[in-house]
């Protein structure tokens, strides 16, 4: 089984932590993974400007063509988001990560109206992190994110870490909701209790999931460098053992994000 995986935060030197290009291919080849979707740095590690912290990971990405695949980071509520998104679709690039809790916004603002709809016009896909992290959790309540995709029909999401515990059900009836849609859940930081607590779902959930939304709408993801490869080795192997056809585990594994992201 060839596996892609969403979801590296590739750091940048001097930042939050270690989790630079030649540790993440390590990683990548501890657990057994062909390539990996990277996340450019948010803005706030590299002096505050988020063109910069774009291209400079999708420079890293080319040195790895063969195993990292670029996204982008962009913030809804800045000026510059119709041009920012407008040079993410002209470098081919297919995600972008929105990370309400870092740039602290109300994911319902009127205001970010123009970033999904840009996004939904190019197709580019919104990967967003949901569940507590820090702030207020008026900023991003699963409704918020339900009337989102009902707004902007042909919006291409993945909710990341399904709300952890705190909104899981919720996040699984807007996976329902939409189920004819490319709307995704990231199983990212979901299957370790010891370490995400809160975010944790354990298999039980994720059988939930496959159960009433589909194995089609689950994209796994690492959470590099905040994982070890011990812990995304562990996840792996915890989905390979799910009871359910492999064809689905294939999916979650990597052919639903190939597919949104037109591998």
């Amino acid at each position: 089984m060839v596996i892609i995986a969403n979801h590296a935060h590739l750091m940048p030197p001097n930042s939050w932590g270690e989790g630079d290009s030649e540790m993440l291919l390590g990683h990548l080849d501890a657990c057994g993974i062909e390539r990996v979707v990277i996340f450019p740095p948010f803005a706030c590690q590299l002096g505050n400007d988020r063109m910069q912290a774009n291209l400079w990971a999708f420079e890293e990405a080319k040195k790895h063509e063969d195993r990292f695949i670029a996204a982008g980071t962009v913030f809804p509520l800045s000026d510059d988001i119709s041009q920012m998104l407008t040079m993410l679709h002209e470098e081919g690039i297919r995600l972008a990560k929105v990370h309400p809790s870092v740039d602290v916004y109300d994911v319902s603002d009127p205001a970010a109206g123009e970033c999904y709809a840009r996004a939904e016009e190019l197709g580019i896909a919104l990967d967003f992190h949901t569940g507590p992290h820090g702030t207020r959790l008026s900023l991003a309540t699963a409704e918020k994110f339900d009337a989102m995709a009902w707004d902007h029909p042909e919006l291409k999401l993945v909710f990341e870490h399904l709300g952890g515990r705190t909104y899981f059900e919720e996040f699984m009836a807007i996976l329902y909701n939409h189920r004819k849609r490319k709307v995704f859940g990231g199983l990212t930081s979901v299957l370790a209790p010891e370490i995400h607590d809160l975010l944790y779902l354990g298999p039980e959930r994720v059988l939930d999931l496959i159960e009433h939304a589909g194995a089609d709408k689950l994209i796994y993801g690492l959470d590099f460098p905040w994982n070890s490869a011990e812990t995304n080795k562990r996840d792996i192997e915890i989905i390979r053992s799910l009871d359910i056809a492999e064809t689905s585990k294939e999916k979650i594994l990597g052919g639903n994000l190939s597919n949104l992201l037109g591998l």
